[in-house]
């Protein structure tokens, strides 16, 4: 009966210690069970792929003016093979799948989408700004694929900044009311961190607009995986 509770007692001491290791948010290295779960999962293609991952991605609502950031996602090395094996048909196998993660290496990328809108769009007013003479004589001009840059973006822990080891933009085109080209209308902003460098705890990801808008949003890093 001693050797019962004083072995029980030991255990109660353990479970929070064993708690910490088995509840780590998010697995860094993948292991390949692991990586065969992600992949399969994202063969899916279906409502539980999507359902998987949902927690990534955070939606926002539209501002009253300015440029619109539509979307906010996060993805770990775990959503990042369950996002590559969506993205591929039935011929992407799961020896692909892991060496693409191998590869990749551990990171954790954020994506923030921006959107045109009736106050911010692909034409701009130049009435303050100095321009040649066709522009200034029109007053409006066209925004550049780049205009992207005069975003500045990031992701914090505990008011402290993550460096990353990239930035890179896409431009978002739509088709025009004609159907028979396209226009500019928003662009991705992608930043990818070292994983290493980030902890299990809440993550911000946040947008300062060249109008003035700061736009955040947390990701709690001890729930996603």
């Amino acid at each position: 009966m001693g050797k019962s509770f004083n072995r029980a007692f030991t255990l109660f001491l353990l479970a929070p210690s064993v708690c910490a290791v088995e509840c780590f948010a998010f697995e860094v290295p993948l292991t390949s069970q692991t990586i065969r779960e992600a992949y399969f999962l994202g063969q899916h293609h279906d409502a539980s792929t999507d359902a998987a991952l949902k927690p990534y991605l955070h939606k926002l609502s539209p501002p009253e003016k300015g440029p619109y950031i539509a979307d906010i996602r996060l993805l770990t090395p775990y959503a990042q093979v369950i996002e590559a094996s969506n993205s591929q048909g039935s011929g992407y196998s799961a020896q692909q799948a892991s060496a693409d993660y191998h590869a990749r290496g551990d990171t954790i990328v954020v994506r923030f989408q921006i959107r045109f809108t009736p106050t911010y769009s692909f034409i701009r007013s130049n009435r303050n700004r100095e321009h040649d003479r066709d522009s200034q004589s029109q007053g409006i001009s066209v925004r550049p694929e780049s205009f992207w840059q005069s975003f500045k973006t990031g992701l914090s822990q505990n008011d402290h900044w993550i460096e990353p080891l990239s930035r890179e933009g896409e431009p978002i085109y739509v088709a025009d009311a004609q159907g028979t080209g396209s226009l500019l209308d928003g662009a991705y902003i992608w930043l990818t961190f070292d994983a290493q460098d980030v902890s299990s705890d809440t993550a911000t990801a946040e947008i300062l607009t060249p109008d003035g808008q700061h736009v955040t949003s947390d990701f709690d890093l001890a729930t996603l995986r």
